[in-house]
C-alpha cells in the first residue's frame, strides 16, 4: 500500500477541518487527512496502517463541458479512471441528482491493478457548460461517512439547471443511496444427488429480485421451481421505499403469489392455477455494499433483526450476520416470463 501512496504524492496531515476555496468551489477540509493543493486538483488521503485500509479523494479543477451530464460523466470516467489507471472497469451508475442547480452523476466500479485493489467512485457535477469531478479511490467502507461529508460540503456557484437527457426526478441523498438504484438479485438452488431421495424433493431453485427505482418505488419478483412440484410459483410485489442513513424501509402496496402448471413438465409457465394476495409486510433493513475479492463481485447486503416472508431464511454466508446477499448478475432476464 506504501507504493500506492508514493505514486499519489500524499502530503502533510490537516490538523483540523476548515472551509477553503479551490477553483470555483468552496469545501470543508476533513480533519486528520493528509492534504495537497495544486493548480489542477486538491487531494486528501487517509490510511489505517493497522488494517491497510486507505482512501484518496481528489477534487479536480472544473473544465468546459456540454449539457449532457451522463456524457460528461462518461468522458470523465474514461480520462480519470480508464486512461489514468490503465484499466477497463465499467462503472455502475446511479440516478442523476441535483446539487446547487448542477446535475450530479455518480458511478462506482471495483478496480484491481498491481498497486491498487479496491474501488473507484466518481462523482461529476455539470452546469453552466462546466463540469467538476471528484474521484475516490479506496479499499474500505470505513471511510464512507467522511467521504460523504466532504462531497456534501462542496458548494458550487449557483446556475440555472440545464435539462439533461439522463436527468431523473429523484435526488439521491448520498452516493450510497444512488448505488441502490437498479436491479439486485439473489438465487438459491438445490441439486439432486444419486441415491438420496430427499435431495430430489428440494432440487430446483428460487430467484428473488429487488428493483429500486429513482422515484422512490420498488418492484419485487420471485420465481420458484422444484423438480418434484407440479407447479411453478411466481411472486409479484410493488410499493415504496425510503432511505435514512444506512437503513432502507420497504413499504409494499400490493403483493400477490401465483402458481402455474409446468408447460411440458419443465421450467416453463403453463396454465395459471391460482393467484392470491399476500399479506403486506413492511420491513426495515440495514444495508451496505461489500466487495467479495474472491469472486470479484459487489453485493448489496440487507440485514434485519428477523427473517421476513418475502426474503425467507437468512443466508448461510456468515460474513454479515442475519443477512441476505444480492448481486447484479442475470438481472436482464424477466423472472415472470414463460421461460427464463
Amino acid at each position: 500500500m506504501g507504493v500506492m501512496f508514493c505514486l499519489l504524492q500524499l502530503f502533510a496531515i490537516a490538523a483540523f477541518a476548515q472551509v477553503e476555496k479551490f477553483d470555483i468551489i468552496t469545501y470543508t477540509s476533513p480533519a486528520g487527512w493528509a492534504a495537497k493543493k495544486g493548480p489542477d486538483a486538491v487531494q486528501f488521503s487517509k490510511e489505517d496502517t493497522a488494517t491497510g485500509a486507505f482512501c484518496v479523494v481528489t477534487i479536480y479543477k472544473s473544465v468546459d463541458a456540454g449539457t449532457d451530464s451522463r456524457a460528461n460523466f462518461n468522458a470523465a470516467w474514461n480520462a480519470l479512471v480508464t486512461q489514468t489507471l490503465g484499466i477497463d472497469a465499467k462503472p455502475q451508475i446511479g440516478a442523476a441528482g441535483n446539487k446547487d442547480g448542477w446535475t450530479a452523476e455518480m458511478g462506482v466500479a471495483p478496480i484491481s491493478t498491481a498497486d491498487l485493489k479496491g474501488a473507484a467512485l466518481l462523482t461529476t457535477m455539470s452546469g453552466g457548460n462546466k463540469m467538476l469531478s471528484v474521484l475516490v479511490l479506496t479499499n474500505s467502507e470505513s471511510f464512507q461517512k467522511e467521504i460523504e461529508a466532504l462531497v456534501d460540503s462542496i458548494k458550487l456557484p449557483p446556475v440555472k439547471a440545464v435539462p439533461s437527457q439522463t436527468t431523473t426526478t429523484a435526488v439521491p441523498a448520498s452516493p450510497e443511496t444512488a448505488r441502490l438504484i437498479g436491479k439486485w438479485q439473489r438465487a438459491s438452488s438445490g441439486v439432486p444427488t444419486y441415491a438420496d431421495p430427499v435431495s430430489w424433493g428440494t432440487a430446483g431453485y428460487t430467484k428473488s429480485r429487488y428493483e429500486f427505482r429513482a422515484d422512490g418505488t420498488y418492484i419485487y419478483t420471485e420465481r420458484s421451481f422444484r423438480m418434484m412440484m407440479q407447479t411453478i410459483i411466481i411472486v409479484k410485489e410493488n410499493g415504496k421505499y425510503s432511505v435514512n442513513g444506512n437503513t432502507i424501509t420497504v413499504s409494499p402496496q400490493k403483493s400477490t403469489i401465483s402458481s402455474y402448471k409446468k408447460d411440458g413438465g419443465v421450467d416453463a409457465l403453463g396454465e395459471l392455477v391460482k393467484t392470491q394476495n399476500r399479506p403486506l409486510e413492511a420491513a426495515a433493513y440495514s444495508f451496505t455494499f461489500h466487495y467479495f475479492e474472491g469472486i470479484k463481485e459487489w453485493n448489496l447486503v440487507l440485514q434485519a433483526d428477523k427473517t421476513t416472508q418475502r426474503d425467507g431464511p437468512f443466508s448461510n454466508n456468515q460474513t454479515f450476520p442475519n443477512a441476505w446477499y444480492f448481486d447484479q448478475q442475470y438481472t436482464d432476464k424477466d423472472l415472470t416470463a414463460p421461460r427464463i
